[in-house]
């Protein structure tokens, strides 16, 4: 009788070991493979933020032409005499039209352009924030966002410094902006519009604008 129940006993210690070392298999085969450590559309976000940080380059002043030297003095000697040149006519380089918007993207390559220069403060005060407007244009790309902050942002630097390249940037901004919230925050062509950055005015310096790369 002893002998049966020692029997089961053993039986069931079997059994025991048997589910034990079998569960351990299952849950090491059902191990969820880890999480990937950043997806493709953090990637894409953090690629644009990193080239919005160009939208708060200041474009570089145009740097004077050498002069070149005086040439040596030499004995005056009588020069034969000649008919006298025709005076050569001047022309001007041509000027974007007047009826049709030129946009901050058709500047393809390394463009000379003419801003106002600003005072210390004001300068302070749109280098405060410029910043607050590029991290807008990258907050709105986000889902279930919007592009207010930076459409508010750059319509105020419009009004504030409107000859200015802080205005220039502000157009950049807007344009970059998908189209269907051009209409939904009913932007304007003279938001949009760089003609007059193109021509020298008074009060302006010329500077190098480099494309968005």
């Amino acid at each position: 009788m002893n002998t049966i129940w020692l029997k089961l006993a053993a039986v069931a210690v079997v059994l025991v070991v048997v589910l034990v070392v079998g569960s351990k298999f299952m849950s090491n085969d059902s191990t969820p493979a880890p999480a990937p450590s950043e997806t493709e559309q953090s990637k894409t976000f953090y690629d644009m933020a990193e080239r919005d940080k160009q939208l708060m380059e200041e474009p570089k002043p145009v740097e004077p032409e050498p002069q070149p030297e005086p040439p040596v003095e030499q004995a005056e000697q009588p020069a034969p005499s000649q008919p006298s040149p025709p005076t050569p006519v001047v022309t001007q380089a041509p000027t974007p039209p007047t009826s049709n918007v030129v946009l901050p993207s058709s500047i393809t390559r390394a463009t000379t352009m003419y801003f106002k220069p600003m005072s210390e403060i004001e300068d302070i005060e749109a280098q405060r924030l410029l910043p607050v407007v590029t991290a807008g244009r990258s907050i709105g790309r986000l889902p279930v966002t919007h592009f207010k902050l930076m459409v508010d942002g750059c319509r105020q630097i419009l009004q504030k410094w409107p000859d200015s390249w802080y205005a220039f940037r502000a157009k950049q901004m807007l344009e970059d902006m998908p189209e269907r919230y051009w209409r939904n925050y009913k932007v304007t062509e003279e938001e949009l519009d760089i003609r007059k950055f193109l021509k020298q005015r008074r009060g302006t310096q010329p500077r190098i604008v480099e494309p968005i790369r």
